[in-house]
């Protein structure tokens, strides 16, 4: 019976969070200047569970603005999992994982008290650059192509990957 009132529960704030959020971009798209700043965050998992993990990244994505783009392994034994999270309006990635750690602990109210050290989870309000970036600035290694990959990351400006790239970003016409 708990589980049933706190499944209701958290499913009625879901839909609350879903309009809030619908509204907001609706209404920042009408701006000439919107807020759209679209980042990347790697935010590390305090559910652990199958279903849980499902239900919460199933809850980022039915959230306008937010997309979960998928999981990553722990590097070492004793670390989370991050699951990566797309936000249209990604001007503070603190905020981000705010609201990340908060839809975790109402989907998962017993993850409270695990904390990886970043805002949400801990009481520090400084985000490491490691959690996030702007990927219309700069493509790292891993968005680039095999053969200009390197050990060592020199991001590329957005407005260069084309130049180096052996796969054209734009598509030729016939007749050019």
């Amino acid at each position: 019976m708990k589980l049933f009132f706190h499944s209701c529960v958290y499913a009625l704030w879901l839909v609350k969070e879903i309009f809030v959020a619908g509204f907001g971009l609706a209404a920042e798209s009408f701006k000439p200047k919107n807020n759209y700043h679209p980042v990347v965050v790697r935010y590390p998992l305090r559910v652990t569970g199958a279903w849980e993990i499902f239900w919460f990244t199933s809850s980022i994505t039915a959230t306008p603005g937010t997309l979960s783009l998928g999981l990553r392994e722990p590097v070492a034994e004793g670390l989370p999992r991050i699951v990566l999270v797309q936000a249209v309006m990604g001007d503070d990635p603190v905020e981000i994982m705010e609201s990340l750690a908060d839809m975790e602990e109402r989907l998962a109210p017993h993850v409270k008290e695990l904390d990886y050290g970043v805002p949400g989870q801990s009481d520090t309000k400084v985000l490491d650059p490691a959690f996030y970036e702007y990927p219309l600035e700069t493509l790292g290694r891993h968005m680039r192509a095999p053969d200009i990959a390197q050990v060592e990351d020199t991001p590329l400006p957005a407005d260069e990957t084309e130049k180096y790239s052996v796969w054209p970003l734009r598509p030729e016409r016939k007749g050019e």
